[in-house]
């Protein structure tokens, strides 16, 4: 199968296919037909190993997709083929490159991924639905590797812009942080810290992401180990299978009106349970400046206990995570992860899939029963869920429980005990 799809045997290639030829058969650098097929500029037989379910994103021994390996050639045609087919634009290889890096910035196939880029959002603005308003094809600016749309269907809500869109949490006061390079912990690993003896696994009691970023499924979500990720002193390479929070935002999402949660957040792909989804990003402040803030709608402690000292608003500066729901049935949880520092006082906030998510749901966190003890008394959970703890019906039933039964029913006459009124 290899040899005639690399010399372009377009009838072998049938015939073998009909006799039930292994179309993922590797070489000895693990390419599979489709490798050489793009290395060859087979359009025909890309498109025939495609129709017969081959892999589009499956890497070879330097972690090259077909994808990478048609840029590199400047495959135009081939190029176009899989970028129809949906492969991945960010896919990186062991050396850190995406296909756009791989290829002459004055070649054609460079020409049609700057191309694929511009029109992706157009594309999929004609593919929603007929009522739904697109309002902004990128939200993040372009500071995002994915873009983030905006869109309506509900009312005349205009694009939420009373924030600013950032991607790394901010300061505005002086903010003693330990970034000091010599205080890290650092791992002396050789390419990818695939063996238990790196120094940030052991730091995070092992290293929990697979070989695919996600989270390993025996991970505790109810009590998430802190995370140590590898950092810029550590010996391995920048592509290593520890690095994953620290990569940024990789999820297609969406910013979408709610009928009665204002906005809120989607998936506009599958997002297998484990993986990474969005960092809560925002302003660092003091539990200090918390307390006089008026607006703690968007705050986040950095610390599960009750005397932390530190919290992230995403009030007035913040990410895409600043629109996520409430869920009583959450479909992603937090994690404190380190990536660049260790200074315990100040973990990056960062969500996972706690289930396998389908594109098109909402996604959202548990907010914790602190913000409800104070907020069920302003508005009330509109998530939706037969376990809902906050909804009107549920906190209704709860009051009534509370109440002492001599005080559920109103007096026969008024009480006149006191002259002071109600304070």
């Amino acid at each position: 199968m290899i040899w005639a799809t690399e010399y372009k045997h377009v009838d072998q290639v049938k015939l073998l296919l009909s006799k039930g030829a292994d179309i993922s058969i590797r070489d000895k650098e693990k390419n599979i037909c489709l490798h050489w097929a793009a290395f060859s500029g087979s359009v025909e037989i890309s498109e025939l190993l495609l129709n017969a379910h081959c892999d589009l994103h499956v890497v070879n021994i330097h972690g090259d997709s077909p994808l990478h390996i048609a840029a590199r050639e400047n495959r135009l045609e081939c190029v176009k083929l899989f970028l129809s087919r949906g492969a991945n634009v960010f896919l990186k290889n062991r050396e850190g490159e995406t296909p756009p890096d791989c290829c002459s910035h004055n070649s054609k196939a460079w020409g049609a991924l700057q191309a694929y880029k511009r029109e992706r959002d157009a594309k999929n603005g004609r593919l929603r639905r007929t009522e739904e308003k697109l309002l902004d094809s990128d939200i993040s600016l372009g500071q995002e590797r994915v873009c983030i749309p905006c869109v309506n269907s509900v009312d005349s809500e205009p694009v939420p812009d009373d924030y600013k869109y950032i991607t790394e949490n901010c300061v505005t006061s002086p903010m003693n942080i330990d970034r000091n390079i010599t205080h890290l912990q650092y791992c002396v690993c050789k390419e990818d810290c695939s063996t238990s003896i790196c120094m940030c696994g052991q730091l995070s009691l092992r290293r929990w992401y697979d070989k695919s970023g996600c989270l390993l499924p025996e991970f505790c979500r109810e009590e998430p180990p802190l995370i140590f990720e590898c950092n810029h002193a550590c010996s391995c390479w920048r592509t290593c299978k520890n690095r994953v929070v620290q990569n940024g935002l990789g999820t297609r999402l969406q910013v979408f009106r709610t009928s009665k949660k204002g906005w809120g957040v989607r998936a506009l792909q599958d997002i297998p349970q484990g993986s990474f989804v969005c960092e809560y990003v925002g302003e660092i402040i003091s539990e200090a400046e918390a307390d006089v803030r008026q607006n703690d709608a968007y705050l986040f402690s950095l610390d599960d206990k009750p005397e932390d000292q530190y919290c992230i608003d995403a009030r007035f500066y913040g990410n895409i995570s600043r629109f996520l729901n409430h869920m009583c049935e959450p479909n992603l949880f937090a994690c404190r992860v380190f990536t660049t520092h260790q200074d315990l006082r100040f973990p990056h906030i960062a969500f996972f899939a706690s289930e396998n998510i389908k594109a098109g749901e909402e996604l959202g966190f548990n907010y914790g029963d602190h913000f409800w003890e104070v907020k069920s008394k302003l508005f009330s959970c509109e998530c939706g869920s037969s376990k809902c703890k906050y909804s009107s019906v549920a906190m209704a039933l709860l009051q009534a429980d509370s109440t002492p039964e001599d005080q559920q029913q109103p007096s026969a006459l008024p009480d006149t005990s006191s002259s002071s009124g109600a304070s």
